[in-house]
């Protein structure tokens, strides 16, 4: 199924091992678990994994500590190998993938078509191709569109204010003042009524005497 995908080795302690990729998925590190051992002391016992994906082989680290770079760049992720990529393993150990080589004569009779001409059975009175009928794929079907729904933030309708609270601040100055000045205006008409009238003595005897000297009030 894979035949002719295969890593070799480039540094490291075996250089010019060649590894089939001749299966799935393929372990890599440096227990001898694995499917591809390199004995180096740079790479971990689980080091990275190579396996099919889509129409090709990628690769994954799995956690080593040292890890694994393809064209000098480490791996994050999952990385599509190509042909000529050189995956390194730490410092000391690299491979380069590659893949088998495709003939391009191999397809190249399956492509053609072979020539048909129909029989003629009188002069045709236009060209062929005008007389072939196309079938048209059904206009697609027309739906009514959603309501559009209105934008929120928080929870409350952004296309409706909420109204300020009236100020009650201002309302309880201006009674205040009412107040004010009723009690001016009573103490004023009270101190007129006493003046016209008089009636300093009726009203505080004793506090006459006191300011104005005795004998002022009877």
């Amino acid at each position: 199924m894979n035949a002719g995908y295969r890593l070799v080795m480039k540094t490291g302690p075996n250089p010019g091992q060649v590894f089939e990729l001749d299966g799935t998925e393929f372990s890599i590190g440096r227990d001898i678990n694995n499917d591809i051992v390199i004995n180096d002391a740079e790479m971990s016992r689980k080091h990275s994994k190579v396996y099919v994906y889509g129409q090709g082989f990628v690769i994954e680290d799995l956690g080593s500590t040292n890890g694994t770079f393809v064209n000098g760049q480490r791996l994050t992720g999952i990385f599509q190998l190509a042909a000529g990529d050189v995956i390194s393993f730490g410092e000391n150990s690299s491979c380069s993938f590659e893949v088998p080589e495709v003939d391009p004569d191999a397809t190249r009779v399956s492509a053609q078509t072979p020539p048909y001409a129909a029989p003629m059975t009188s002069a045709p009175s236009m060209p062929a191709q005008s007389q072939e009928t196309f079938i048209s794929a059904p206009p697609p079907p027309q739906y009514d569109p959603l309501p559009v729904q209105p934008n929120y933030a928080g929870g409350v309708p952004g296309s409706y204010p909420t109204p300020e609270k009236p100020k009650k601040k201002g309302k309880a100055w201006l009674i205040i003042l009412i107040i004010l000045l009723l009690v001016i205006c009573c103490c004023i008409i009270f101190w007129v009524i006493i003046d016209t009238q008089n009636m300093y003595c009726d009203l505080a005897p004793g506090i006459m005497n006191s300011v104005f000297g005795k004998g002022s009030c009877p």
